[in-house]
């Protein structure tokens, strides 16, 4: 993902389908974090004729969407990393397996995750009443379905 897409999709994510202008959000900015960044500036992070935001303008764009600034400059690192990078943070039990099977041979990770498999069965998590090995969607702690505020 460009930075040009990452910063628009956590503009869709806080203000929804019909974002402010830029010069709002770059008020906006400024305002909540105390550091500058110019409407000239957001809107060439956001059409991409600026690939890499720098110094004061990477640390506010940082704290205002509250992302680490290495999330602006690595293409690797996507929304699902970060909900998952969220979830292990927040969910002790969850951390410490994942962490904990890291080592463990390809038998025993599967013979853990069939019982993972078999608790949401019992659980009745999965939709249609079986398990299944698709990557489940992760709870996004930083995102919320409540209307824009004015």
């Amino acid at each position: 993902m460009s930075v040009a897409d990452k910063i628009n999709q956590l503009i869709a994510d806080r203000w929804g389908p019909n974002p402010p202008g830029n010069a709002v959000i770059a008020k906006e900015i400024r305002d909540e974090t105390g550091l500058s960044i110019s409407t000239g500036y957001l809107w060439a992070l956001r059409k991409g004729t600026r690939r890499n935001p720098t110094g004061p303008r990477l640390q506010a764009l940082a704290k205002f969407f509250d992302r680490p600034p290495a999330y602006f400059l690595d293409e690797g690192i996507t929304p699902s990393v970060m909900d998952l990078a969220a979830v292990l943070r927040s969910q002790e039990a969850v951390r410490m397996i994942a962490m904990r099977s890291l080592e463990l041979s390809e038998t025993s990770q599967n013979a853990i995750l069939a019982m993972v498999e078999q608790a949401r069965r019992v659980e009745q998590l999965d939709n249609d009443g079986t398990a299944s090995r698709a990557e489940p969607e992760l709870p996004n702690p930083s995102r919320t379905d409540a209307p824009p505020s004015e």
